[in-house]
């Protein structure tokens, strides 16, 4: 990761220069968030190992790693053409693009390695491996995680009011969760000077509901998310 909301802002951008096709983009912006869900999996593993060593086993490998984009397309591809729904492959297609628009990011601005071919026996990538991260600038990107989840509910609440929909209801629950990210993100702000050692299970404890929230929200904004009229304004500027 680098922010959530800057994972769902590039795969935002994306609409400028993929055609449009019915679930592509709220897919792609899904697909962008969906890889840091990894970090369940270090959580759970925590519970048996010393949290570094489950964060090099579970954190940027399988959910990072072209081996499971390529397993996610080839499925969704298989069950479109089983059911006959050309709709399920673009949904495919657009989890595979946002995932690799995340995996892009992180390569340049995480500055931690990246298991591109996990399961295979080969060193993560890391294009920093040449520079120590001080440990007061990774602390303060992890405080600002909230501040861009913030901003990711703001996002989804603009969409929603710029194109109502049967699923607007969740307007509640996203004005709710952006005053929450509020909140949390002051109070790391002040958890980050104070530094105490269990920091990191602190920011896990918030993070995992906040990512879920992000991703159920994704998911129910997606027709908010679709960009069919405004994708067709766009041809219509650059003509």
């Amino acid at each position: 990761m680098p922010q959530i909301g800057l994972h769902a802002a590039l795969g935002n951008q994306l609409l400028r220069i993929i055609p449009y096709k019915t679930r592509l983009y709220p897919a792609i912006i899904f697909g962008a968030i969906l890889p840091d869900m990894d970090v369940i999996a270090v959580a759970i593993g925590s519970l048996f190992y010393q949290i570094h060593h489950s964060e090099q086993l579970f954190h940027r490998t399988f959910s990072h790693s072209f081996f499971t984009l390529i397993l996610i397309y080839l499925l969704f591809a298989i069950f479109a053409e089983w059911k006959k729904n050309p709709t399920l492959k673009s949904v495919g297609k657009g989890i595979v693009l946002g995932m690799l628009t995340h995996i892009v990011l992180d390569t340049f601005f995480w500055f931690r390695g990246i298991h591109f071919l996990w399961p295979l026996p080969i060193e993560p990538f890391n294009m920093w491996k040449l520079w120590v991260l001080p440990d007061w600038i990774y602390r303060s990107m992890l405080v600002l995680e909230f501040f861009f989840f913030r901003w990711y509910a703001w996002f989804l609440i603009r969409r929603h009011i710029q194109t109502p929909n049967r699923l607007s209801w969740i307007l509640t629950y996203l004005n709710k969760w952006k005053i929450i990210e509020s909140g949390l993100f002051i109070l790391f702000i002040i958890i980050g000077f104070w530094n105490p050692h269990f920091f990191k299970i602190m920011f896990g404890f918030a993070y995992i509901p906040s990512l879920v929230m992000a991703l159920w929200g994704t998911f129910m904004s997606r027709d908010a998310l679709e960009f069919k009229l405004n994708y067709s304004k766009l041809q219509v500027l650059k003509s």
